[in-house]
């Protein structure tokens, strides 16, 4: 595979694209900034989910594995895909990439076996093994200040119900609080990095599913937090050696016609590639082709910017 850069719009309105754990689910915003940001593991699960539908679930192995109303260990994962853990390493490790797209892509640390398990069998020589993935995601943020909503609520059943208490029944409405952002459009930056592509075994093949997987695994995210999310503009910048322009998230430019805040729509601003035209054609004998894929609406108010020598491909 040839080295790759992405640089991926994406956008939405009321909703949260990746909640923080650590605070109530809330919408992911710097503080310093006001700019909303999405993690790594946020947009490679995107790329999973959506191969789980257009690959089958066999070609991930990052995935939920429940056994009755348990969820299991990577350990125990392992065993559940058949695969022989007695074999070598090098065999093991050749058998986990040849069937998991997913990990050639993302690579992983997997345990495979622990100290008792391996004393008890001398057979299982193999405590874990780790793979560096072709296919790596820089934090994504918004390409402007965001607006965050706090909504209260209440929900149609009572958390719990007392028969003899009639007091008691008049306060058991469960509540509900939930942070929403207005609108975000978000830049994400990625690489897809021959060096590690031969190690993994990650083909153009791969490459092509992981690219489609972004790109329709975002606008099919039908969850209530995330429904209306859409893949709006995509560059794919195929190197012709290990040469790449890198920082691509931070090579175009909003032009709000707001305040950055009171953006709500793709309509509220335009995107200025002036600066990322500018880098990519000091790198021009190093690209072997740019090709992009765009949302009609995005192509509308940006169709002129966009350079004649790159290819669009249909979707």
């Amino acid at each position: 595979m040839l080295k790759k850069e992405i640089l991926f719009l994406w956008d939405g309105e009321n909703w949260n694209p990746n909640g923080d754990m650590l605070n109530s689910n809330a919408p992911r915003v710097d503080e310093e900034t006001g700019v909303a940001e999405a993690t790594d593991v946020r947009i490679k699960r995107t790329i999973r989910d959506e191969l789980i539908k257009s690959e089958g679930a066999d070609v991930v192995f990052i995935k939920e594995y429940k056994r009755g109303e348990n969820i299991l260990d990577c350990k125990t994962a392992i065993r559940e895909n058949s695969i022989d853990i007695k074999q070598s390493k090098e065999d093991l490790e050749k058998e986990i990439l040849e069937r998991f797209l997913d990990i050639r892509a993302f690579g992983g640390v997997l345990p495979i076996s622990d100290k008792d398990e391996m004393k008890k069998d001398s057979a299982i020589t193999t405590a874990g093994v780790q793979f560096t993935g072709a296919v790596q995601f820089r934090m994504s943020k918004s390409l402007h200040k965001v607006s965050v909503n706090h909504i209260k609520g209440t929900g149609a059943f009572a958390s719990s119900y007392d028969e003899g208490d009639t007091k008691k029944q008049k306060q058991q409405a469960t509540f509900r609080e939930e942070d929403f952002l207005s609108y975000a459009l978000f830049a994400t930056y990625g690489i897809m990095d021959n060096y590690n592509a031969k190690k993994t075994g990650f083909s153009e093949d791969d490459a092509q599913k992981i690219i489609n997987a972004l790109w329709f695994g975002t606008k099919n995210l039908i969850t209530r937090s995330k429904m209306g999310q859409t893949p709006r503009f995509m560059l794919v910048i195929t190197y012709k050696d290990d040469t790449f322009a890198g920082d691509l998230n931070n090579s175009i430019d909003l032009l709000a016609k707001k305040d950055e805040e009171a953006i709500r729509n793709i309509n509220d601003y335009t995107i200025d590639f002036s600066r990322l035209r500018g880098k990519l054609e000091r790198y021009a004998d190093s690209i072997e082709k740019i090709e992009y894929l765009v949302d009609f609406d995005f192509e509308q108010n940006h169709k002129e910017q966009f350079e004649s020598s790159w290819k669009k491909i249909e979707r």
